[in-house]
């Protein structure tokens, strides 16, 4: 359900909401999501747990975002975005107060041009299809986020282009430049078609010397020649990602979606890759009732992962919404042992997941 933002126009000498010269006009949104709730692990590195939980439902955050009309079309933009946990008060990367994204850019007939810290674009276009976007749940990711569908993983010193809308057909690209020297940069491209319930896409991404941490997530100790821990991640040369999904109305309350993500993880001696195929429903029963049902299947290096999610949301108002979920991993073969994102793993094959929660917009 999308949420339409509180609008702040902002009138006076700095900013004005009309310029008397010019005509022209300035806005600033406050905008932001608060998530919490409580969820039960039947399995974490040996033992089960109760605990609240921050942005499962949606991620916790805070944002600004504004622009200026400069005539012939154009505006400037700007935005700012904050990810924090409402449990505790600490933001979600510590000494990095915009996180999730912070960019400054052009919009015109052309398309929208931004420069600054954002978003993998498999976050922007692949997670659409995902079973966690239409779940509304952080536990339908895949495990590790390998493919980055969550905005866990940001761009800096990015340069992104998004085209205007053609007949349904929109591309973009970005490109991340390293800083001082020329590994770790960041590419990619991306193609979507909207038009009526058909809605597909296709989105490649590539990371130099790109951090993951296996270790946390998965509880490897080695990984391509690579000894982990809770203190050692990996260190690749490359991470490249391709996402292609679909979603299609099939009626009106009725909608299904298909997603298919491919992770190939460089080393400097070996490589590897990880596939996930997500294929879910989701049904609006009422206005304000939705139930979803999903299932996740994933492999790599003759392990695999099968989850199954079921959820209910439930919208009290335009801007409040209770969720509850209930997913289960099994895994198996070549000593996988269940791992659901961001839990962890389990200490054995299957890892039962409950969770309630609200989620509040403003």
């Amino acid at each position: 359900m999308k949420i339409l933002p509180r609008t702040l126009l902002i009138a006076g000498c700095g900013v004005s909401l009309v310029s008397l010269a010019h005509g022209q006009s300035s806005a600033l949104t406050l905008w932001g999501q608060v998530d919490s709730g409580i969820t039960y692990i039947s399995n974490k590195r040996g033992g089960s747990s109760w605990g609240t939980a921050s942005g499962i439902g949606s991620p916790t955050r805070w944002g600004l975002r504004g622009n200026e009309d400069l005539g012939g079309g154009y505006r400037a933009v700007f935005a700012l975005e904050s990810g924090f946990n409402v449990n505790t008060g600490a933001l979600i990367k510590t000494n990095t107060l915009f996180d999730r994204q912070a960019y400054v850019g052009l919009d015109g007939p052309l398309g929208t041009l931004t420069l600054g810290r954002q978003s993998d674009l498999m976050d922007d276009v692949a997670i659409r299809y995902s079973n966690a976007f239409w779940n509304r749940s952080l536990y339908s990711f895949h495990a590790g986020n390998l493919d980055s569908l969550t905005n866990g993983y940001q761009i800096e010193n990015a340069v992104k282009y998004r085209s205007p809308d053609w007949y349904g057909v929109r591309v973009g690209a970005l490109y991340g430049f390293a800083g001082s020297d020329a590994s770790g940069h960041s590419a990619g491209a991306y193609a979507t078609y909207d038009r009526g319930p058909l809605s597909a896409g296709v989105t490649y991404m590539t990371s130099k010397r790109r951090v993951l941490d296996l270790y946390n997530y998965f509880g490897w100790t080695r990984f391509l020649g690579q000894t982990l821990s809770a203190q050692q991640t990996f260190q690749s040369n490359a991470v490249d990602n391709l996402g292609i999904g679909l979603t299609y109305r099939v009626v009106q309350p009725w909608t299904i979606n298909l997603l298919y993500t491919r992770t190939d993880i460089k080393g400097a001696r070996a490589a590897t890759h990880m596939q996930n195929i997500d294929a879910g429903t989701l049904y609006q029963f009422t206005a304000a009732e939705a139930v979803t049902l999903d299932y996740t299947y994933s492999r790599m290096e003759g392990m695999h992962w099968n989850t199954l999610e079921a959820g209910n949301l439930y919208s009290l108002s335009k801007r409040t919404q209770v969720q509850a979920t209930l997913t289960w991993q099994l895994a198996s073969g070549n000593g996988a042992t269940a791992a659901t994102y961001p839990n962890g793993p389990s200490s054995g094959s299957s890892q039962l997941l409950a969770h309630v929660g609200i989620t509040h917009s403003f």
